[in-house]
């Protein structure tokens, strides 16, 4: 189950991330390794809590609106409030991209084969490590 301390540096991690000071993450009401991220009063986006012996991880999980690369490209920079972020394309790779914000990896776009209403998926690691990072700035 996630700790109110996990959901504190989840929320510093992400809103510094995103830019974002009105972004939260909120414990899902019926699954206590669930969380949701919210902008506002707006959903976002779902982190998944990921303890593996003894390894804590999180997955950041955020739909998308499939659309043509130079758009996608643009409304990542929008989401992110930050003309620093970019989708790269992968070689050898037709159904996924990367997204980074400068030099920094954050994770895999990828086509939503199970979802019909034309969606990719954002999906990013987030290791306690990452969060132990952002304690000390």
């Amino acid at each position: 189950m996630l700790q109110q301390s996990e959901i504190d540096d989840l929320t510093a991690y992400l809103g510094k991330l995103f830019t974002s000071p009105e972004l939260a993450v909120l414990q899902h009401p019926e699954n206590g390794d669930e969380a949701l991220v919210v902008i506002g009063q707006e959903f976002f986006a779902r982190i998944l809590r990921d303890e593996d012996e003894g390894e804590l991880s999180y997955n950041f999980s955020k739909e998308l609106p499939d659309q043509p690369y130079d758009e996608m490209n643009e409304y990542v920079k929008k989401i992110f409030n930050s003309p620093a972020v970019e989708v790269r394309k992968r070689p050898n790779k037709k159904d996924s991209a990367e997204i980074y914000k400068g030099e920094e990896f954050l994770g895999v776009l990828y086509d939503d084969d199970e979802n019909a209403d034309g969606f990719q998926i954002f999906n990013m690691a987030i290791l306690d490590i990452d969060l132990e990072m952002e304690d000390e700035e």
